[in-house]
């Protein structure tokens, strides 16, 4: 029993690096329908149209149908399903330029928000029940209760430059680019979200779930140990809430009067920008002189 386990989970965790099989036949005929051009290969090489297509069936109708909800090939679904199992291999096939196998991922944000939105207008949610005029003195408050895709979108974007810092010399994935950060964090965005929704309509113990997620996540995306992981991801975490923090102070500095004093404000706002600098200078010191040793080693 034990070995049958043991077993199991071997065949998972080689699932989660090598998820897909791309082995087809290159030599296999193929009789285009389209430019009646025979051909070999998956596209016909004249009009690009997909080889083995037949004739309309319902089959067709069904997944014309679930086209129109990112329910065909790269399933919104399955790219969910995905990001649960294997979500740091998954954001690495994707960043490394295997997006065949993902849905759009600001579409799968979006799209997650909008069903996010629409479960709280049928069964009562926070999201559209809790908005007053207090609330709409935060901008990012209101964001979040009335599009939480968005807000969820901005959120993790605060740790786009510590993940760039932070993660720069990490064994797998290594010097990633701020653009493949921000993929990197729509993705976790994605299960920010739905862990949002989960502690809406559970229990708010579900947000413990979300640095569990990103040192998952991490672990598998840039290859770090168990204990190098996981103070990476804190600081990346207590930088990003840092410089969220100050983007907030900035907002509701603005939204003051003339005669409001500045001075308490300011010196927070210096400590939470400096502190949260100076940490990522450690860090990277750190991380630098990690990767030194590891490649003389």
């Amino acid at each position: 029993m034990a070995m049958n386990i043991k077993l199991q989970y071997k065949r998972f965790k080689e699932w989660q690096r090598h998820a897909f099989d791309w082995s087809f036949d290159e030599n296999e005929p193929h009789h285009c329908v389209n430019c009646d051009n025979d051909f070999v290969g998956n596209y016909c090489p004249y009009c690009s149209q997909k080889a083995g297509l037949k004739k309309v069936s319902w089959k067709s109708v069904r997944q014309s149908i679930a086209e129109v909800w990112g329910m065909h090939n790269r399933s919104l679904l399955y790219s969910l399903w995905q990001l649960i199992w294997r979500p740091g291999y998954f954001i690495s096939d994707y960043i490394n330029g295997r997006r065949q196998v993902s849905f759009p991922p600001v579409k799968m944000l979006m799209l997650m928000a909008l069903v996010s939105v629409l479960v709280d207008c049928i069964f009562g949610g926070h999201h559209m029940n809790s908005i007053n005029s207090q609330d709409l003195i935060d901008p990012l408050s209101t964001m979040e209760q009335v599009s939480p895709g968005w807000f969820w979108l901005i959120l993790t974007c605060f740790f786009l430059v510590p993940t760039w810092i932070l993660f720069r010399y990490a064994p797998r994935n290594t010097k990633p680019s701020l653009p493949q950060c921000f993929f990197i964090h729509v993705f976790m965005g994605v299960e920010m979200l739905i862990i949002d929704d989960l502690a809406d309509f559970f229990t708010p113990y579900f947000y413990i779930l979300l640095p569990l997620c990103f040192f998952y996540a991490y672990r598998q995306l840039f290859g770090y140990g168990v204990w190098p992981n996981f103070w990476r991801v804190m600081l990346v975490q207590l930088c990003g809430i840092c410089f969220f923090f100050a983007t907030l102070m900035i907002i509701d500095m603005s939204m003051h009067t003339p005669e409001h004093s500045y001075v308490f404000d300011v010196v927070t706002l210096a400590l939470f920008v400096i502190g949260a600098i100076v940490t990522l200078t450690i860090g990277w010191v750190i991380s630098f002189h990690t990767f030194k040793k590891r490649v003389k080693e």
